[in-house]
């Protein structure tokens, strides 16, 4: 009976990890191709060919039932050119036609200006397991203008991708594995794309903008560094920002008025905003003149001189503001070696039965990796940092103090990768701790995985040392 018993755990055991191993979802076919007009218009095509696998694609809460594509009437036009359901048996449903939803988007509901923006919010029909949802539609804009940025990696595998460029070319790439829902993976190139089609604009701060009279009267700071930041605080807390791709106001800025007026506005909105209102300050702001920062990862800034030094400033987040210089210093600080000495007071967190527990602090580490993310079944790299950081704490201890568990002696080397040295003990009424750490990569390969493993897992213990009183 026993055996009969241990023979069923084993076989539901191993459907279950089949279960977790199979993906929720299967891409065969994802295909966007582009096309420019002699009108100066352009067409993109899109197609998706989706076979639905497990529970966890069908259901409401899962993003596979549903398809919302964002576009802009006044000079975009959407044409469905298919839609439909194949079933597990072959049988093909179309797509009714309430099943097509056409609504404002969300992130547009507060933002009056952009009201004209529409989705269209796709219901897939006839989904069963093993079903197959295909899905094309074309968007024809009435502009010259387009930057994309996607990458091949979907959320479920994709077998085969396709892109056909505006050139005539296409590329292809098959049998691409599915993302990771994991903060410690590596930023790849390899599947990136980033393309342009049309000139890219160029964006000039407006010299006034007297409707913020009076709240600039408010915002008034007698050091002209703690105005500007004032200034930048308030675009920041107060203009709701529209996170609209700007694709769809194509990649125009509004005047900074009915910015102002409106209190939204996009990412160059708030930027245009920003150097007006500084401008209007009587600062000399100029929005900086590099469209790298419009379509790159860096947002689109304003520069403004204070006293002889120069600032890039952002108008969606807050922080000190910094020349250049220091923020290349502050790069290099961040990036060198750390070295704390350190007498921590006796401050316990009291527990029961006599018990107390002192936690060692919390250091400023360019390397904060949680063990647990670390699965032993792990086969995706891990961006790490390389690090050299030691802290060496003292501790004067009450009389009867007792550290639980004895000694820790934690030393060893893993060849090139690092090295790690955690020393916990108690001299009578004196108690000692040194944590080191050296890791000499930034990137851990699959070869290197289980020694970086077990070094997050010894280096993020004995962080809470118990005692007796």
């Amino acid at each position: 009976m026993k055996r009969i018993f241990l023979l069923t755990l084993a076989v539901l055991m191993g459907a279950m990890t089949l279960a977790q191993n199979q993906p929720d979802a299967e891409y065969k076919l994802i295909r966007r191709s582009y096309k420019t007009n002699s009108d100066g218009s352009m067409d993109i095509n899109f197609r998706k060919e989706i076979k639905l696998i497990r529970n966890r694609a069908i259901t409401a809460y899962a993003d596979k039932g549903e398809t919302f594509i964002t576009f802009n009437p006044q000079f975009e036009t959407l044409t469905i050119n298919e839609c439909y359901t194949i079933m597990a048996d072959g049988t093909k449903v179309e797509t009714p036609e309430n099943a097509f939803v056409l609504q404002l988007p969300s992130e547009c509901a507060d933002c009056g200006r952009l009201n004209g923006i529409r989705e269209m919010a796709i219901v897939h029909t006839a989904l069963e397991y093993n079903c197959m949802i295909v899905l094309d539609y074309t968007i024809h804009r009435n502009s010259s203008l387009l930057v994309e940025r996607f990458n091949f990696k979907q959320d479920c595998p994709v077998q085969r991708y396709e892109v056909r460029y505006a050139d005539g070319h296409t590329q292809v790439e098959t049998n691409i594995t599915q993302t990771v829902d994991d903060p410690y993976m590596p930023t790849k190139k390899d599947y990136d794309v980033e393309f342009q089609l049309g000139e890219k604009p160029t964006y000039v701060a407006e010299k006034r903008l007297d409707r913020a009279f009076n709240l600039l009267k408010e915002l008034k700071k007698n050091d002209a560094k703690e105005y500007v930041t004032a200034i930048r605080d308030w675009v920041v807390d107060n203009v709701k920002l529209n996170p609209v791709d700007l694709r769809h106001v194509n990649y125009a800025m509004t005047p900074a008025t009915e910015v102002f007026l409106s209190n939204c506005g996009t990412s160059l909105d708030k930027t245009g905003l920003l150097a007006a209102l500084l401008n209007e300050a009587g600062f000399k702001a100029t929005i900086v003149d590099n469209s790298m920062n419009v379509f790159g990862d860096r947002p689109l800034e304003v520069e403004v001189t204070i006293q002889n030094n120069t600032y890039r400033i952002s108008a969606t987040q807050k922080g000190e503001l910094m020349t250049e210089q220091n923020k290349a210093d502050a790069a290099a600080v961040a990036a060198a070696p750390i070295y704390v000495e350190r007498e921590l007071e006796w401050k316990p967190d009291t527990l029961a039965d006599g018990f107390v527990r002192i936690t060692l602090p919390t250091e400023k580490s360019s390397l904060n990796i949680n063990p647990a993310y670390l699965t032993t079944g792990r086969t995706s790299d891990v961006q790490a940092a390389i690090t050299s950081e030691f802290y060496h704490y003292t501790m004067d201890l009450p009389k009867g103090a007792k550290l639980i568990g004895g000694e820790v002696n934690i030393e060893y080397t893993k060849y090139d990768l690092g090295s790690i040295n955690i020393k916990i003990k108690q001299k009578g009424r004196r108690l000692l701790v040194t944590r080191q750490l050296q890791l000499r990569k930034a990137l851990i390969t699959k070869q290197d995985y289980r020694n970086f493993r077990q070094l997050m897992i010894d280096w993020n213990s004995h962080k809470e040392l118990l005692f007796s009183l």
